[in-house]
């Protein structure tokens, strides 16, 4: 560690611009993964998996969970004139839909027992995933407008009672979202430990930093192998986490080199032989203890093990070598704020002494 401390010293400036342009380059990153997630929690190998993509392959349709269309009437259902017409029309939203109906089989399985109502299912095409759109409220406007009249007409199924359940919003917050709540709860709690803006901001920067530069990993793992989406609030929260406590563990030996008089370079080289092994030894802990998932039989759960080891070893990384570099550039300038802070405090209260 005390070689790594030197080199850091000698190398800080080129240092801090090779992270900052890896980071630029995960930034970008981070964006193109967005299009490359497994957003499926299938287990290959299972008869229902199996005979599922059969399905798909064959029809084109059966992955997607069916929307289903009630209608209701005062006499005989079957006997209503444009109920398929009706039914053809709602699945024309979604191109490609199968159905299945009294109509399309003949079969009374579809019709109730009084024959005032039935139902069809539609199969809409393609893969479900986290950012599908199976049209309901245009599927239901189609379906309502193209029933004829003294005809009830419903849309349901598990997609439609999902969206109004939820008030039309199909989806939870956006790991940015996330992230900035995590991040805006830990500036919080980082000036008010460290009292400086400078200080403050190191363990966010070695924390974005960290995260970014683990999408750029991610995003070439998606070209060896399927990488859950799960991954990506794996890496913000958990990044975040590990990557702020890495920095704290370092700042916090630092200073206190500083606080007992040693010159910056010499404080560097202690924190990195303490503080840099501690980091080491958690981060190693942490990562093996992730990467262990990948003996489970499952891909989803195999590709949070594979992506969640990535985070806390990158986090490690750039504690041990862009946290000392921004260290040895900054220096006593961390704490600049809250010596002036203390010195006019003492200044002050010498005065209340001599007046009294």
């Amino acid at each position: 560690m005390t070689r790594l401390a030197r080199l850091v010293l000698r190398r800080r400036r080129a240092i801090v611009f090779a992270w900052l342009a890896l980071t630029l380059l995960g930034a970008y990153s981070a964006s193109a993964v967005s299009k490359r997630w497994l957003e499926q929690f299938s287990i290959p190998g299972y008869s229902a998996y199996e005979g599922n993509q059969r399905t798909l392959k064959t029809f084109g349709t059966g992955a997607q969970a069916p929307m289903t269309v009630v209608f209701h009437s005062a006499g005989d259902i079957t006997k209503k004139r444009g109920l398929a017409k009706a039914i053809a029309s709602a699945a024309k939203v979604n191109p490609g839909s199968r159905v299945s109906s009294y109509f399309s089989t003949g079969s009374n399985a579809y019709v109730s027992e009084d024959r005032h109502t039935t139902f069809a299912n539609i199969y809409p095409p393609g893969k479900p995933s986290f950012n599908s759109d199976v049209h309901i409220k245009e599927t239901r406007q189609s379906l309502l407008g193209a029933t004829p009249p003294g005809v009830e007409a419903h849309l349901t199924g598990r997609d439609p009672l999902y969206e109004a359940s939820s008030g039309g919003n199909s989806g939870g917050p956006s790991v940015l979202t996330e992230a900035l709540i995590g991040g805006l709860g830990a500036l919080v709690i980082l000036l008010f430990v460290f009292g400086t803006l400078p200080a403050m901001a190191m363990p966010i920067a070695i924390a974005i930093a960290s995260i970014l530069n683990t999408f750029t990993l991610i995003l070439l793992l998606t070209y060896i192998t399927s990488v859950s989406i799960i991954v990506q609030f794996l890496v913000a929260l958990v990044g975040l986490g590990v990557a702020i406590d890495y920095s704290l563990l370092m700042i916090f030996r630092f200073r206190e080199e500083l606080q007992n008089g040693e010159d910056v370079d010499t404080a560097l080289v202690e924190t990195m032989r303490h503080a840099g092994r501690s980091v080491i030894v958690s981060g190693s802990t942490v990562a093996i203890g992730l990467v262990s998932m990948v003996i489970l039989p499952v891909p989803v759960i195999r590709s949070i093990g594979i992506g969640g080891m990535l985070i806390p070893a990158v986090s490690v990384l750039t504690s041990i070598t862009l946290l000392p570099a921004l260290l040895a550039l900054l220096g006593h300038a961390l704490w600049k704020t809250r010596k002036k802070r203390s010195t006019r405090t003492s200044t002050l209260d010498g005065c209340s002494s001599d007046s009294s």
